[in-house]
């Protein structure tokens, strides 16, 4: 079962949030019983395709659980949130848990929505080659950060000097998009459902990343998982039999119309997104976290900034304990 809350935490600020849940308290129990869990998400889009499937499919209720949703504006904030005891859960960036657990922040990743980059590189109408995006304007959502420097990553593995080039900020697809028919930006990291919107305008995909990289975890709030085991587990596993059920064939038609529903997408963008994440295994099967996905987020980066990695250890941000029955 689930339950919107309609006010984004963007808008009315984590400390207030905060106050009103405060972080490691015991989960609340609803009028059925079921534990309730305060969910942050970001916009809806194919990021929250596994929740959206639990909910529909009602696995959620299968775990006792009641989801409670905060709409945050970005994946930076999505963490704060949940570190902070705002949120008990989310669905974020991979990129952003892993500099929020870097900064000390009570963040624990228990499942892997995606495991590798739903993201692609494309480059707008009119624009024929990756070449061609050699000082050019360009976005990926953040300016810097994980979500960029893969932005970064691909322009320069694929011959094209990235500094010439100059980011823009915009934090979701429908709007790079808007970007890219405007002629405001020449390429962008896109994500399904909406890069077939893009496609159909004239967009062009240049390049992907196809090895581990999980753009999309599940986290909690450490203290606060330790506290609710149950409703926890109950989150993480509601999203693994999301993922199992995601993988039946038979199941294609309610999973493409699932999306459509809820990115507000027609059904051919929905089909397409259908074809890309599930055919090339981009959502991860049983919602499993591959180590080298993290590893590879901070080499990606690392190739980009020159920080070195030399002391990064994958398993001090997962906890895979939440996904056993």
């Amino acid at each position: 079962m689930r339950r919107h809350m309609t006010t984004t935490a963007a808008a009315i600020g984590v400390a207030a949030l905060l106050a009103a849940c405060g972080g490691g308290d015991a989960a609340s129990e609803g009028d059925d019983g079921e534990a309730s869990v305060q969910l942050a998400l970001l916009a809806p889009g194919s990021l929250q395709w596994l929740h959206a499937i639990a909910d529909d499919q009602g696995f959620y209720d299968d775990e006792g659980v009641t989801i409670e949703e905060i709409q945050v504006q970005n994946s930076a904030n999505l963490v704060q949130a949940v570190a902070s005891g705002s949120a008990d859960v989310g669905i974020a960036l991979g990129d952003s848990v892993i500099s929020a657990v870097d900064e000390g922040a009570d963040v624990v990743i228990t499942g892997a929505l995606f495991q590798r980059p739903a993201l692609r590189l494309f480059g707008a109408p009119g624009v024929e080659s990756v070449e061609d995006l050699e000082g050019a304007q360009v976005t990926a959502g953040a300016v810097e950060g994980g979500t960029a420097n893969l932005l970064f990553y691909l322009l320069q593995t694929n011959g094209v000097e990235w500094e010439s080039t100059t980011p823009v900020a915009m934090p979701n697809s429908s709007d790079r998009i808007v970007a890219m028919q405007n002629g405001q930006v020449d390429g962008a990291l896109l994500i399904p459902p909406f890069d077939s919107l893009a496609v159909a305008d004239g967009a062009t995909m240049f390049a992907t990343y196809d090895d581990y990289y999980i753009q999309t975890p599940a986290i909690v709030n450490g203290s606060w998982a330790e506290a609710n085991p149950e409703a926890a587990g109950g989150f993480t596993r509601a999203l693994r039999s999301a993922a199992d059920w995601i993988y039946d064939p038979s199941n294609e038609g309610d999973a493409v119309r699932i999306l459509e529903e809820y990115a507000s997408v027609d059904t051919s963008a929905a089909q397409d997104a259908y074809d890309f994440m599930v055919g090339e295994e981009i959502i991860s099967p049983g919602l499993d976290i591959p180590l080298d996905g993290l590893t590879n987020i901070v080499e990606v980066s690392a190739a980009i900034t020159g920080v070195s990695t030399e002391d990064f250890d994958p398993e001090g941000y997962v906890d895979t304990s939440y996904l056993s029955d």
